[in-house]
């Protein structure tokens, strides 16, 4: 061949070489909101007309690879204007996408009339329990988690005259200038999370890092966008329920819009809006669906609080993409943003945004249940030592400048400021207490008001983990200013088993105990879950020592078994006023279980902490009266048992039960039966939540009784204006009683009632007429009815104010 063809023939084969080198295979970017810049989310990326396609992350980022020449890109997104790319020979091609003022209807087929999004939300909804990753067998991932506190500009002002500002004006750029540089506040985590069948679940922090802090005692999970499930019928948004628009029956509360329908491949995504339909009083969320034909999965969420919900304004995104050889929808990408519409701040909008992403997914781990503890969350103790580098081989991204600058400046002043050591005090104050070297100062001690003490002023303190981890010692001196009696106390306690702990506890006090109450251990009260015991009138001084072993026994199991000796002494002021007041001798040995199925604890800010649990909790409790043991007077057989428990409704809400009862066999003194468990005082008028809330606390006594307690919660779907949206709660109490033999001479017989009749209450709450995203108040009218009411329909009718908190 001569030279001059063998040179043209190489050059032709030189230039098809190239030409089909310049055909793009792999186009990779970020897509933005035109207007803000802003990153977008799940913009949905179709090739070629659909041969293949993806769509962005939470960072607005895609990467589309195809086995042919990629020569049409097309973009998309719900409320934005689709924009075609034909690609050229660039492998990057960053999108800004306009937004649209067009706004795309309900298309409804003609000739069945039908909504084509209800189609898919019905084949969703019936596929749903295929992709729910609770119902896999067990999974093991790792997470890294970054939280950003920041705010936004509320007002917009243009301040460049700055020799004309107000104070407010002034706080108002400090803020500007301070974001400009820096976050508010940046916290990192990672963590390793396992789950196994029925409900073990399990989280370790293994590193953690928080502007501010050098040792942090706590770190951030993803539990809150981890545990929302579009599948379930009412999943938990940060605490409280909203019905989900996959649901059963859904389509009748949710309007649905199919807004985009995308061929990619084989498979279609159907891009479904969702919102509450008018009229419909429910709390509910609004957003897009994303969802995938290949077993009609849920491939994207976008999911918000409605403008109705003004406490708080919460926007969850989460991505799922197909793992493990089975090809398991499973969640790999969570976002959260979080802002409080009430408060503002120097002028701007405070809010959070929590991002989480989830690498190492083993859908086969191996697994036992022996693994798993009542621990559900715990810390590594080295979690704050850990360097950048571990963060960063989780990190999808170096951290930005604004990032690393948060870091620089907020660890300057938290050193500077001591910032570890205010964050001790917080974790102080959470547990009452303060320690001071080997000793804490017990908190709870310090002040009390109740209606028989008054104003009651003490202090107590025991020894702390700085002393030992096993052994404790305390006391307490407390002095009420009505009664004017002082009380005080010792115990002592060893901790004999720390994994299950075995703790043997002795105890002496002189102090004052509710004649005819229930005293159940290992009862979990909340911030303002004591009220009751403050509206008592009369109460016994006693003098009691005791010896008590506790203990965990199986997993949801918890036991106590105490000998204890008392004295009472009781106050009601029936007998002359030269006799002494009746004293009562009791020697009693007690044997108590709690069984808490599914109770989970989390260790954090030192301390450990009940997490929410949905299942039901019995209490049993047997009691021995032993006669002629020291000093032990009376002999007798007492049997208590309590259960409680919530179930939540899609539509009606949230209902809340408790029965209790008790049986007494033999001969006990009135101090050791049961009172009828009245919580009203007219000296106050607040709502307690626990008994009987129109009775007397002592207007009953039975020797056995049975009480039921239910509330029935709508929240604000039967009452929802746009002023006036208080939490609806309906209440309903019955009790049933009987005492076979009257009390010893120390109440008159005309004093006190049984209620073999049955006692009946019923009541309408009105709570959070005014609140805050922390804290509400309200107020409730309940009545008495039945054989025990009064003749006068006033004397029946009792208003309370509720107060409720939210922790």
């Amino acid at each position: 061949m001569p030279l001059s063809r063998f040179l043209l023939l190489l050059c032709i084969l030189t230039f098809i070489s190239a030409a089909s080198y310049a055909q793009v295979r792999e186009v990779q970017g970020v897509v933005h909101d035109a207007i803000t810049g802003e990153a977008l989310p799940f913009v949905s990326i179709a090739a070629n007309g659909g041969e293949t396609g993806t769509t962005t992350n939470l960072d607005g980022e895609y990467r589309l690879r195809h086995n042919r020449p990629i020569t049409r890109l097309r973009f998309s997104y719900v409320g934005y204007a689709p924009q075609v790319i034909y690609p050229d020979s660039s492998q990057r091609i960053d999108v800004f996408l306009q937004p649209s003022a067009a706004q795309l209807q309900e298309v409804v087929v003609l000739g069945t009339g039908e909504n084509p999004a209800h189609r898919i939300i019905r084949l969703a909804h019936q596929n749903r329990d295929r992709h729910r990753p609770e119902n896999l067998q067990a999974y093991t991932y790792r997470t890294y988690n970054k939280f950003v506190l920041t705010a936004t500009d509320a007002r917009e002002l243009d301040l460049s005259d700055t020799l004309q500002l107000s104070p407010q004006d002034s706080a108002y750029l400090r803020m500007r200038n301070l974001l400009d540089q820096q976050h508010l506040f940046l916290l990192e985590s990672v963590t390793d999370y396992a789950f196994l069948q029925p409900n073990f679940t399990k989280e370790t922090i293994l590193a953690t890092r928080v502007s501010g802090l050098q040792q942090p005692s706590f770190g951030v999970v993803a539990a809150e966008s981890r545990e929302f499930s579009v599948y379930d019928d009412m999943p938990v948004f940060f605490g409280k329920r909203y019905l989900s628009p996959l649901s059963t029956g859904s389509i009748r509360k949710y309007d649905f819009v199919l807004q985009e329908t995308n061929m990619v491949g084989q498979d279609t995504v159907f891009i479904i809006s969702f919102k509450p339909q008018q009229g419909k009083n429910f709390d509910g969320l609004q957003g897009l669906l994303y969802i995938n034909s290949d077993g009609w999965a849920v491939q994207h969420v976008l999911a918000q609080t409605t403008a109705g919900d003004d406490k708080s304004g919460i926007k969850l995104q989460q991505q799922y993409e197909q793992v493990g050889p089975q090809q398991q929808w499973f969640p790999t990408e969570l976002d959260v943003e979080l802002s409080v519409q009430q408060f503002k701040f120097m002028g701007h909008q405070p809010y959070g945004h929590l991002r989480t992403y989830i690498t190492n997914i083993n859908l086969n781990p191996n697994l036992r249940k022996s693994d798993f503890g009542v621990v559900a969350l715990q810390q590594k103790a080295d979690a704050h030592l850990q360097p950048d580098d571990f963060y960063q081989g989780y990190r999808p991204d170096s951290l930005s400048a604004l990032e690393q600058r948060t870091y620089q400046r907020l660890d300057s002043v938290g050193k500077a400021k001591n910032l570890d050591r205010t964050v001790r005090i917080t974790e102080y104050l959470m547990a009452q207490q303060i320690p001071i070297g080997p000793v804490s100062v017990d908190l709870n001690r310090l002040l009390r008001i109740s209606a028989f003490e008054g104003l009651r002023l003490g202090i107590g303190a025991h020894t702390n983990a700085s002393f030992s981890e096993r052994f404790s010692i305390g006391g307490y001196y407390g002095y009420g200013f009505r009664d004017k009696k002082a009380k005080y106390g010792a115990d002592a306690a060893v901790v004999l088993h720390q994994p299950s702990t075995l703790q043997l506890k002795a105890t002496f006090f002189e102090d004052v105990l509710e004649p005819g109450g229930r005293r159940l251990p290992f009862q979990q009260r909340s911030l303002l879950g004591d009220v009751r015991p403050a509206l008592l009138p009369v109460l016994d001084y006693t003098t009691h020592k005791s010896l008590a072993l506790s203990g965990r026994l199986l997993r949801y199991l918890q036991a106590q078994a105490m000998l204890r000796q008392e004295q009472r002494r009781t106050t009601f002021g029936y007998t002359a006023a030269d006799a002494p007041q009746p004293a009562y001798n009791l020697t009693e040995a007690v044997l108590s279980f709690r069984y808490a199925y599914g109770e989970k604890f989390m260790q954090q800010f030192n301390q450990l902490m009940p997490m929410a649990n949905e299942y039901p909790v019995l209490w049993l409790q047997y009691t021995r009266g032993i006669d002629g043991l020291l000093n032990g007077n009376y002999g007798y057989n007492k049997y208590d048992v309590r259960a409680e428990a919530t179930f939540r409704h899609r539509t009606f809400g949230e209902s809340n039960f408790t029965l209790a009862g008790g049986l007494v066999d033999g001969n006990a003194p009135f101090v050791n039966l049961y009172n009828g468990y009245g919580s009203y005082n007219r000296e106050y008028y607040m709502y307690a939540g626990e008994g009987f809330e129109t009775m007397w606390p002592y207007e009953f006594f039975s020797d056995r009784y049975a009480a039921l307690f239910f509330s029935q919660n709508f929240g604000k779907r039967l009452l929802r204006t746009r002023f006036f949206q208080p939490d609806l709660i309906v209440v309903s109490n019955i009790g049933f009683g009987d005492l076979k033999q009257p009390l010893q001479d120390v109440i008159p017989q005309e004093a006190y009632q049984t209620m073999e009749k049955g006692f009946f209450e019923s009541g309408l709450l009105l709570a959070n007429i005014i609140s805050s995203p922390f804290a509400g108040v309200g107020v409730g009218a309940l009545y008495r009815y039945g054989p025990y009411s009064s003749d006068a329909p006033k004397n029946n009718l009792k208003i309370k104010m509720t107060l409720t908190v939210a922790f």
